[in-house]
């Protein structure tokens, strides 16, 4: 029976993006590559809660998350620890600290709920938070949860085996970020990619392969 593998995508991730690297990987790994949901407004916790019930038929597996992914991946694998075999966060979100663009972001949301339609838009371009633009009204209401999360507790809390794969060049997710979380989760590896940005896993499409597979088959 081949490792199952789980992927959690990112934000405004199209799942057709995963398709080369998931082709390449079911060669050897049964893959399972979820939409996250936008029925309903949750927070990083309620989608962990909605992940496990989604896999509990599942013998432990392997988790992988990408950006908004991999900070869901980190609360689920320090809520659900016999559920998870080994971890791999691929630019992960989940460090949250003090910055200009954070610092205006929440406040710019609730200014803003009674504005004018037209001037929106420009407004949060203007700060860079372009997924909030193209994000319907539940995702702007669960992007407003998820961005108070800090998820540095739950980091220490993690035991197995974690891969952090990163881009030297990641402007979402930064470097530090990932040098961060190395010193938080106590059995972690962290692998840059130089000149590599946020997103790895489709234009690192078979270096991104070949490292995940080495760390599954790694002991």
């Amino acid at each position: 029976m081949l490792p199952t593998l789980v992927i959690l995508h990112g934000w405004g991730s199209n799942l057709s993006c995963w398709q080369p690297l998931k082709s390449l990987l079911s060669k050897k790994l049964h893959v399972i590559l979820p939409r996250l949901p936008e029925d309903k407004v949750r927070n990083t916790a309620a989608y962990s809660d909605w992940l496990f019930q989604k896999t509990k038929k599942l013998p432990p597996f392997i988790l992988l998350g990408h950006s908004f992914g991999g900070q869901l991946a980190i609360d689920f694998a320090a809520r659900y620890p016999g559920r998870v075999k080994k971890l791999i966060l691929l630019a992960s979100a989940g460090i949250r600290r003090p910055s200009v663009k954070s610092a205006l972001f929440l406040p710019l949301a609730k200014l803003l709920k009674f504005a004018p339609l037209k001037f929106k838009p420009l407004a949060y371009r203007a700060i860079g938070a372009t997924d909030y633009v193209k994000a319907g009204p539940i995702m702007k209401e669960t992007m407003k949860l998820i961005l108070r999360d800090d998820q540095q507790t739950n980091l220490k809390k993690i035991i197995v085996p974690t891969l952090l794969l990163w881009g030297e060049h990641d402007r979402y997710t930064p470097l530090s970020d990932g040098r961060l979380i190395q010193t938080l989760i106590p059995n972690s590896q962290l692998i840059i990619f130089p000149g590599g940005r946020h997103g790895l896993p489709f234009t690192h499409v078979r270096q991104v392969k070949e490292k995940i597979l080495w760390f599954i088959g790694s002991k």
